[in-house]
């Protein structure tokens, strides 16, 4: 039989290292317990606007927290807590106009004090423009606060287009011309931060880096609160092998670029998530929580799930255009062509039946709507006999509510349609964005209409922008 081990008695020293250690670790605990808690991070909400989510590393007591505020201006301010994270927001109908000044301090739940920090927060988007001239087109961005200088953050190409703002605020993403036939799709990543705990810096761009794939005959983007990006598109290849190059659906997450960089590797700011089997007859339009697709085929509009959901296809039957999501994507507005070669603008909520907010013949050249669609704005166009008996277009914005059908029309007089038509509305700002042709002069102008309250018997304000440019978009803060 073996003899067992010999046992090593833990002398002298032995035990005061250990009790030492123990001791140490007993003190950084207290130390910890007794440090004030601290914020961790801070950052706008990804499913609201105006909204701002700072994390703590301890759950705080929301009295206390709500009680130490101090904001200049002193502007409405809503404020909710779950744990460790608090979301401060603007309340309605707070427009605005500057930077906001936060200081927060408090307590947590065992009512140790909470470290005070002071933040400048600036909840309003940038302005993205794209600008023409002998050069070419290019990209620029206006800051709210910056005088209207706008900032370059795409050289110049022969021509642009399909530019989309992240619904997240990353960047921008856009095709450029490569040649007659085939275009290029870019990435140029901007971080315009909301909240500095100084002075809000120029936010720092990267030069554009090219999409993963292709190049292309055609392209369309979407992209989700989440960071999801859709490219959809034909490969130039497909030029002379059809067959071989059959059109493409891919969905690209943001990638993962931190520790890369000390390894001497670029960063990928997008890796591809699982391939897609749908291949839609239309355009597909994620929907903005990224959990699904949207698409039109022969029998309507269908919504299919995207994993890790299980399968699911919905369809709304009807020759149905989607022209907006409002807010985070719970509500969206469709158009619906009737077999008259009439219209309508059809409201979209979870459980409800389609609700029909206007009807009629004028072309609907494009749609807003506000976070929870109480307010949809159609840009509309018809045909009607000037004073000279000529023939004009008539540009008309207007206002509808569920419920209340139209309640305000707004003439846009000596403007007509753009190449490429859009509606923005900002909730920050409550205003509207949109770039139209001004007949008088032969240019396209982008408007900035400053809206009122429902209740107020006031028409918007329109005032136009003092740089001439072919699209115009809200880009986010992130």
């Amino acid at each position: 039989m073996s003899s067992p081990l010999p046992r090593h008695p833990v002398h002298g020293l032995g035990w005061r290292l250990l009790f030492t250690g123990l001791l140490l670790a007993l003190l950084q605990q207290y130390a910890l317990q007794r440090r004030p808690g601290r914020l961790l991070g801070v950052r706008p909400a990804v499913d609201a606007a105006a909204v701002l989510e700072l994390r703590y590393s301890r759950p705080v007591d929301p009295a206390s927290l709500a009680a130490s505020i101090q904001l200049t201006p002193d502007v409405p301010l809503s404020i909710t807590a779950d744990g460790a994270t608090v979301q401060l927001g603007l309340s309605q109908p707070y427009r605005a106009s500057g930077p906001v000044e936060v200081s927060v301090g408090g307590r947590d739940q065992r009512s140790r004090p909470l470290r005070r920090v002071r933040l400048r927060w600036d909840p309003r988007p940038l302005l993205l423009g794209l600008v023409s001239s002998s050069q070419g087109q290019r990209l620029e961005l206006a800051w709210p606060d910056a005088g209207g200088a706008w900032q370059p953050i795409t050289p110049w190409e022969s021509s642009i287009s399909n530019v989309l703002p992240l619904r997240d605020g990353r960047g921008v993403v856009y095709a450029a011309a490569v040649d007659s036939l085939s275009q290029r799709n870019w990435f140029v990543e901007v971080a315009p931060s909301t909240v500095a705990p100084g002075d809000l810096p120029t936010p720092p761009v990267t030069p554009p880096r090219p999409l993963p794939g292709p190049a292309t005959l055609y392209s369309h983007f979407s992209s989700s609160n989440r960071g999801h990006l859709l490219l959809q598109g034909v490969s130039s290849a497909a030029l002379e092998q059809p067959a071989h190059h059959p059109p493409f659906l891919q969905l690209f997450q943001p990638g993962q670029t931190k520790g890369l960089r000390w390894l001497g590797r670029r960063d990928q700011p997008w890796r591809q998530a699982a391939p897609l089997d749908h291949q839609p007859d239309g355009p597909a339009t994620l929907l903005p929580g990224g959990d699904g697709l949207v698409f039109p085929d022969e029998n309507g509009l269908v919504v299919v799930s995207l994993p890790p959901l299980s399968p699911q296809r919905h369809l709304l039957p009807g020759n149905r255009d989607l022209k907006a999501f409002c807010g985070a994507g719970q509500r969206a507005v469709v158009l619906e062509h009737q077999p008259d070669y009439t219209k309508t603008i059809e409201l979209l909520r979870p459980g409800l039946a389609p609700e029909v907010v206007w009807g009629g013949e004028a072309a609907i050249l494009a749609v807003a709507c506000d976070e929870a669609a109480e307010r949809i704005w159609l840009l509309t166009v018809d045909g009607v006999l000037g004073d000279d008996g000529q023939p004009q277009q008539d540009i008309l914005l207007v206002e509808v509510q569920p419920g209340h059908g139209v309640v305000a029309a707004l003439h846009l007089t000596d403007h007509g349609p753009s190449a490429t038509p859009t509606l923005h509305y900002d909730p920050v700002s409550h205003r509207l964005l949109t770039v139209l042709e001004h007949t008088g002069e032969a240019r396209s102008e982008a408007l900035l209409i400053t809206l009122t309250a429902p209740d107020q018997q006031v028409p918007p304000q329109v005032t136009s922008i003092n740089k001439p440019m072919d699209t115009a978009h809200w880009l986010v803060r992130s």
